[in-house]
């Protein structure tokens, strides 16, 4: 994976959500040392993660141009993996040494996406040698993931203990205060003055990530260039409904559950309360723990609590709809219907 250089510390909107990410990810360049390694940052697609690996491989390599740093996403390092094993079936052991060598080798082993990696038992085999040695040499690792490593089930254990014998940090979708940081900072740096109002209203009603608000920033920007007219009311509007209507609308777990309430004709509190409840309740709540662990990507244990249990209750009401969905067409066909409903 290249590092983009757009992606630096000065460019990230730093907010109560990944403020301790921040804080970890520059005290590595600052410091020279992570206070919990390996570092792992947990959170959904959007909310900066990407940014942060590339801010600390940008600064790293201005501090020091020699520093052996490796950018990879997860994905990547598995096709390279699979490249070099089939050469050496080809008895042409070579490259996949190389490969072992020079990731052993690094100073810093920077890796995106790990979730990727759960499915990849030779791969994950070979990571987990990297990190032996990286680690105990003090070589800096960091990950970042969509799932918490509690929730891979297919992860080697022994990298799993690896990965959770340092530092996880869980990255938040951005609140209203962290949304309004966000668009100044982003207006900020393309030189745009917005008056507070129009920030207000974006922000409220934003209730996405980090990049959707970049996203809206720049509608923003092309709309005042191509109209030549300063940014008002009626024009983030637009762009709100433009935006939402070319991209997913974002979604959060209160709306996928009084979505799923409506089309059941189940109130939210029945479907929050303890106890088993009827069948049509039962049914309704887990496929609510369905969509907002397959669209949201939230922990079991976070699903558990949401709906007053445990996160072994969220982990079979989602298998069991992945279940019922393979082997009943009818319902099947409903869910799917259900989910289109969400985005309308």
């Amino acid at each position: 994976m290249d590092i983009s250089t757009q992606y630096r510390f000065d460019s990230f909107a730093e907010g109560e959500s990944s403020r301790l990410a921040y804080a970890a990810c520059k005290a590595l360049v600052e410091d020279g040392e992570l206070h919990g390694n390996p570092l792992v940052l947990i959170g959904g697609t959007g909310l900066g993660k990407t940014h942060l690996l590339h801010a600390i491989a940008n600064a790293l390599r201005a501090k020091n141009p020699e520093l052996k740093i490796i950018c990879s996403t997860a994905l990547e390092f598995y096709e390279e993996y699979g490249k070099k094993a089939l050469q050496k079936k080809e008895n042409n052991p070579a490259p996949l040494e190389e490969m072992a060598l020079r990731h052993r080798n690094a100073d810093v082993f920077i890796l995106d996406d790990f979730q990727n990696i759960q499915s990849k038992t030779k791969s994950q085999h070979e990571l987990l040698q990297i990190f032996n040695t990286l680690l105990l040499a003090s070589k800096p690792v960091i990950t970042a993931s969509q799932l918490p490593i509690s929730d891979m089930e297919s992860l080697n254990e022994s990298l799993r203990s690896r990965l959770t014998s340092g530092l996880t940090i869980q990255i938040s979708p951005p609140a209203l205060v962290d949304r309004l940081a966000i668009l100044r900072k982003k207006f900020d740096m393309i030189g745009f003055k917005i008056d507070e109002g129009i920030l207000l209203h974006l922000a409220e009603r934003t209730g996405g990530t980090a990049s959707d608000l970049v996203g809206i920033v720049s509608n923003i920007k092309f709309k005042v260039m191509q109209s030549n007219r300063n940014a008002d009311l009626e024009m983030a509007t637009e762009v709100l409904e433009e935006h939402f209507s070319n991209s997913h609308r974002t979604l959060t777990m209160e709306a996928i559950v009084k979505n799923i309430a409506e089309v059941y004709g189940i109130s939210v509190e029945t479907l929050k309360l303890k106890g088993r409840g009827s069948k049509e309740a039962v049914l309704a709540r887990q496929i609510a723990m369905y969509f907002i662990r397959s669209m949201l990507k939230k922990s079991f244990e976070h699903i558990g609590k949401y709906f007053n249990r445990d996160h072994s209750t969220a982990l079979y009401a989602c298998k069991s709809i992945e279940e019922k969905m393979k082997k009943e067409m009818p319902f099947n066909l409903e869910v799917k219907k259900v989910q289109k409903g969400l985005f309308n």
